[in-house]
């Protein structure tokens, strides 16, 4: 087994060289490449089942041309309201039942009545006698109408249109008929009755808002009359024709007597001091009549004066005489008799004081009184207004209550005389000249439009449910593998042909395609390394035989010393396909019968050497499995450039399995639209745990034209005149073109 360091085991596939192969089923998170469904892909989707779109759109086509035909036409009438703001009137009042439009919510409102089953029916009720029987025979057609006569607001409901004019509040109705003239007729009727309905309900809500109105005042009238009895009966229980007045004069009553009570603390106060003043004199012993009120007392004051005079009188005296004198004697009684005199008269002013502070005391005590009295009073007074404020309150509030709804009943009688209106006509609607259906265009656009949508769907439908192998999404995505390229299909070609198709240039595009693969695997380090190459498939028919002989003979072709090896020993077939005989071969030479140079077929072509099977074998495993044959490849290996190994398919049997571990590298040969998308992915990841690279696929047997459109990358149809000039010019035994030449070695 040939080692190769660079391939690293990574989950469920693994690393070679750069690239990803293997994993889960659209995984490619830890991919190198991360492939998505192109344009490309969804187009060859639609090209590989293009009748089926064309046969899909053709019948819905086909249908609406039918149904244009066979239509009836259809005449269009409008007629165009606009809804009022404000009501329209001549008298200005207060509204009862408000209907003006003040928002978007009251104009779809509005839309919204004229939508409604009671306009219909309104309008229904108009169309009588002649216009009914007129209205209604077409319906009666059952040529035209597939469904059985309908009722009257059915037939109105499904061909009426309420269109609102955007940024406005004009409102379009729109009315078909077969007749133009009952057309625009049944338009102008729902103009009508959606006024008249309007007209009707602000009426009867205005008439129910009366009679509200007027039982509630009736009401309010009662309770009225009843607060004002209360409040006369509560003036005759208080005795008081107004509290308001009373309580004015109790207040300036009460401003009185505390200005008297302040006269009296004044006189109080004054009184006081004046006693305190005559104690404190007591006290101290000093006379008393040295305090002002004492001195200034008339009788006082008097018998000081004469008192100073006596002390004059005595002292003059006392220089004249001496105190025996009878003059002297005389004088000093006569002061003696003033000073019991003084005496008492200080006594009775003292006493005078006292009798007046006493009296201060009593009048003060007497105003404070009478001012508490007065205020409990005026407290009484004030719980008995409050009582009375509320009744009035009361009376008042219910009093202009009444006068409001009074008022608003009056205005409710005069709105109902009104016939005011919240929308009018704008333009009444005309009998159409010419018919709105069916519109031949649009539908013929509809057929069409409608025609791709379905065979789109269907086309994408089919391929939801196709699980084969197409594109290039599919087998880098699905299987997990590079696509190496691509080899067209061959058409009216003999199998031993296609077999040597390389060799003798049958079809440039097949040969270009063999190129192309031999060149992207000499871009890789490992690929270009590689000696022992298997290729395989998943089930037999997809052209690995094929692909094996052309790409040895595209190796042979750039000067490698290449052999094949048939290894299909329960099928084999490169010696059939090659025009070879299949005597000798791997067989006999794993046996022992025969040496290997004898089973070799030599120089087949330039530098390519042929190993045969030499026949069938019933237990292929058991020889593939032996160190005879391990040590074949190892032969081969020192002999040649290149080994192919053509192998059997990996779905049916596991002959491959068994050679993978002697190989470098395996080619994947899918064939176009053969192969199931699971069925590959489950193959590619038996492969991939053998830890050998699984080089990537090649996608064999696609046409040209589905090669050039939707694989341009690998294949271009506008190259094969290139092709077939380089192929005049080449010699015999090479290839029509001359191979690029091979890059450097990285």
């Amino acid at each position: 087994m040939r080692t190769d360091p660079g391939n690293q085991p990574d989950g469920n596939g693994y690393h070679y060289g750069g690239y990803y192969y293997g994993g889960s089923y659209g995984d490619s998170s830890d991919s190198a490449f991360n492939p998505h469904r192109g344009i490309r892909d969804i187009l060859m989707l639609i090209r590989e089942r293009i009748w089926w779109l064309i046969v899909i759109v053709s019948i819905v086509f086909v249908c609406a041309v039918a149904y244009t035909l066979n239509a009836t036409e259809m005449y269009l009438s409008s007629a165009t309201v606009q809804i009022l703001r404000e009501q329209d009137r001549g008298v200005e009042f207060q509204d009862v039942v408000d209907m003006s439009v003040r928002n978007t919510e009251d104009f779809n409102t509005q839309i919204k009545v004229l939508e409604s089953i009671q306009v219909v029916q309104r309008v229904a009720e108009r169309i009588q006698d002649s216009r009914l029987h007129g209205f209604m025979q077409p319906y009666e057609d059952q040529r035209f109408f597939w469904r059985e006569a309908r009722s009257l607001p059915e037939i109105l409901v499904s061909n009426r249109s309420v269109s609102p004019v955007r940024l406005t509040l004009v409102v379009e109705i729109k009315y078909r008929h077969p007749d133009p003239e009952i057309a625009a007729y049944v338009a102008n009727l729902f103009a009508e009755e959606f006024i008249n309905f309007n007209l009707g309900l602000r009426m009867e809500g205005t008439w129910r808002a009366v009679d509200d109105l007027r039982a509630r005042a009736d009401q309010q009238q009662d309770k009225v009359e009843e607060l004002d009895m209360q409040l006369a009966e509560f003036k005759e229980r208080h005795k008081s024709v107004s509290f308001d007045a009373a309580t004015d004069m109790d207040q300036q009553e009460l401003i009185r007597l505390n200005e008297i009570r302040t006269t009296y603390k004044r006189v109080l106060d004054e009184a006081q001091t004046q006693w305190n003043m005559i104690e404190r004199m007591r006290e101290e012993g000093r006379p008393l009549w040295e305090a002002r009120v004492i001195s200034g007392a008339p009788r006082v004051a008097d018998l000081l004066s004469r008192r100073a005079a006596q002390n004059i009188e005595l002292a003059a005296l006392s220089k004249q005489y001496r105190h025996r004198h009878p003059r002297m004697i005389e004088a000093v009684e006569s002061m003696d008799q003033i000073e019991r005199e003084l005496q008492e008269a200080v006594v009775a002013a003292a006493e005078l004081v006292r009798n007046n502070l006493q009296e201060a005391r009593e009048n003060f005590s007497k105003a404070q009184e009478r001012i508490e009295n007065k205020r409990e009073e005026i407290i009484a007074m004030q719980k008995v207004r409050v009582q009375y404020s509320s009744l009035l309150r009361n009376l008042r509030v219910n009093q202009e209550l009444y006068e409001y709804l009074y008022s608003r009943m009056q205005q409710a009688m005069a709105q109902a005389s009104d016939d005011a209106q919240t929308a009018r006509i704008v333009d009444r609607a005309v009998p159409a000249v010419f018919p709105h259906s069916p519109n031949t265009m649009l539908n013929l656009a509809v057929g069409l439009f409608g025609g791709l949508v379905v065979g789109f769907g269907f086309v994408f439908l089919l391929a939801f449910f196709d699980d084969k192998v197409k594109t290039a999404f599919d087998i880098e995505s699905a299987i997990g593998l590079p696509l190496l390229g691509i080899v067209s299909r061959i058409p009216r070609m003999e199998a031993q042909q296609k077999a040597r198709v390389v060799l003798e240039a049958g079809d440039a595009h097949a040969v270009e395609g063999f190129r192309s693969i031999y060149s992207t695997l000499k871009l890789h380090e490992e690929h270009r390394n590689a000696k022992c190459i298997l290729t395989t498939s998943t089930i037999p028919g997809e052209g690995k035989s094929f692909v094996t002989t052309n790409f040895a003979l595209t190796c042979g072709g750039h000067g490698e010393r290449t052999i094949i090896v048939d290894a299909d020993l329960r099928m084999p077939n490169i010696a059939n396909s090659l025009g070879l005989e299949n005597k000798n071969g791997l067989l006999q030479f794993l046996r022992g019968e025969r040496s290997l140079d004898s089973v070799i077929v030599r120089d087949y072509a330039p530098n390519v050497d042929v190993l045969a099977t030499g026949g069938r074998t019933k237990s292929p495993t058991q020889i593939l499995g032996t160190d005879a044959f391990l040590n074949l490849i190892h032969e081969l290996r020192m002999r040649y450039d290149k080994i192919v190994i053509d192998s059997p398919p990996v779905a049916p049997v596991s002959d491959a399995l068994n050679m993978i571990p002697m190989v470098d590298g395996v080619l994947y040969v899918i064939r176009f639209n053969a192969v199931k998308r699971r069925t590959a992915h489950n193959c590619v990841r038996r492969l991939s745990e053998s830890n050998v690279a699984v080089m990537g696929a090649i996608l064999n047997d696609i046409s040209t034209s589905v090669a050039g459109y939707y694989y341009s990358h690998y294949y271009d149809k506008s190259y094969s005149d290139y092709y077939v000039a380089g192929s005049d010019d080449a010699p015999d035994n090479e290839p029509a073109s001359k191979p690029p030449a091979e890059p450097a070695r990285l």
